[in-house]
């Protein structure tokens, strides 16, 4: 019987304090996070689609993006910009896909569309020599390979 009487309090102080807490996290996350603004120089060809995919864990690095996105390449904006990314490692990647498949066209391993990493690798990418570390509203120059 003690408990019915206090239940309905009970739940007031969670849900007041879940409230709280909420915003409280809210204006921490808002501390961490930036804008990634990414520039994109070389693209020749004005035709299929640029796809993008940015990477946040070394493990996921051209498996599973953190996020992804696709341009029409006649509309290639020169800068994307990507706001409230939250603070930490990141590796970018892009292509451009010239015949409509949605991949990454190869042959021996040696891309034959044009692509472009974070940090213009010249050896094969990987997520150690394509990282950088976002702690500020950062630019980075994505040269298009083609």
């Amino acid at each position: 019987m003690m408990f019915q009487t206090f239940k309905p309090w009970l739940l007031s102080i969670f849900f007041i304090g879940s409230i709280s807490l909420s915003k409280m996290n809210h204006v921490i996350d808002k501390e961490n996070v930036y804008n990634l603004t990414v520039q994109i120089e070389g693209v020749v060809a004005h035709k299929g689609t640029l796809y993008v995919a940015i990477y946040a864990k070394e493990e996921d690095f051209l498996k599973k993006p953190f996020i992804k996105s696709s341009y029409k390449t006649v509309k290639i904006p020169k800068k994307i910009i990507y706001k409230d990314l939250p603070r930490g490692e990141y590796a970018i990647t892009l292509f451009q896909d010239l015949n409509g498949n949605e991949k990454l066209d190869k042959l021996f391993s040696i891309p034959t569309e044009p692509y472009g990493i974070s940090n213009n690798p010249s050896a094969f990418p990987k997520f150690n020599n394509s990282k950088f570390n976002l702690t500020k509203n950062e630019t980075i120059k994505i040269k298009i390979q083609n």
